[in-house]
């Protein structure tokens, strides 16, 4: 009888886990969380950003006015850091507060950048913010748009790596991506710019050259083939950071979507030279024995 009854202990038991009696790790988990230390600051200062529960990977921390609600626009990007997040263990790394390009209300905004591979998609992008009070900040006020952003990304692929002589031996290279963008406003994007920047991940600082975005029309989507060339001698990862813009140049104000995206270079040729190289002389050292051999006998 008590082992009966165990058994029907047990036996409920998963019943109830599996019609949700039992709390389940996913409905118990915290979604991504950033905390910044101290919470009031000037510019110059320096802040201890800790971030809590977040995915493994890129995580980008920008400065941001107007609580970030059009975007990187709002944001310093030219003072952004990344912190890389290896596990669950929170992260804290430090960050110099720049002057947004807007005016406050200001927060601390928090985005995954890892991208997907070209047999993935990417995954979805995490962001969260928090409220940092900027002192003595004097910023233009975020100018008021019914129309925030009207370019929206719908993808970003990159494609498999050229086969070529010198890009097996990494003596030059590119980073080949196909970006999927989409107008999705009323009204068409008459000077759509691209910007980018290359790099090894955390460390993309070099300007590349951008194709030109022909005009985007209400509605429609196109696939962007963008080259990005990479010096050699070629080893590892390498990131590019796109952004593209929406109005006039010398526009801060206006609406963008930036994306970014990574790629592996090896030189595989040098391999498959060493590996010739050692056949050969194995073959060479068999030949060799064979032949001693022969004279012996």
């Amino acid at each position: 009888m008590t082992g009966r009854r165990t058994s029907a202990c047990a036996l409920a038991l998963v019943l109830a886990a599996g019609a949700g009696g039992l709390p389940s790790a996913a409905a118990t988990a915290t979604p991504p969380q950033i905390t910044v230390d101290p919470a009031s600051a000037t510019v110059g200062h320096s802040l201890a950003v800790t971030l809590t529960g977040w995915p493994a990977g890129n995580v980008q921390l920008e400065i941001c006015g107007n609580q970030a609600r059009r975007g990187s626009v709002d944001c310093a990007a030219g003072a952004a850091r990344q912190l890389y997040v290896a596990g669950p263990q929170p992260v804290t790394g430090r960050l110099t507060l720049a002057a947004p390009p807007v005016a406050c209300p200001c927060v601390i905004r928090a985005r995954t950048l890892d991208p997907g591979t070209p047999d993935n998609a990417a995954p979805t992008p995490v962001t969260s913010t928090v409220a940092i009070d900027i002192t003595g900040l004097t910023a233009p006020v975020a100018p008021a748009t019914a129309n925030p952003a009207r370019l929206r990304l719908d993808g970003v692929t990159v494609a498999p790596a050229d086969r070529g002589w010198s890009t097996l031996f990494a003596l030059r290279g590119a980073v080949v991506l196909d970006v999927d963008v989409r107008n999705d406003g009323p009204s068409d994007v008459d000077t759509p710019r691209l910007s980018l920047l290359t790099g090894r991940p955390g460390r993309a600082t070099v300007i590349a050259d951008a194709p030109e975005i022909a005009p985007l029309p209400a509605g429609e989507r196109r696939t962007v083939r963008i080259v990005v060339p990479l010096d050699g001698p070629l080893y590892g990862r390498y990131a590019v950071h796109g952004q593209f813009h929406v109005g006039a140049p010398d526009d801060a104000a206006a609406p963008g979507v930036a994306f970014v995206a990574e790629a592996e270079r090896y030189p595989w040729g040098w391999a498959a030279v060493a590996g010739g190289l050692i056949l050969i002389l194995l073959v060479r050292q068999f030949v060799g024995l064979a032949r001693d051999r022969r004279l012996s006998s």
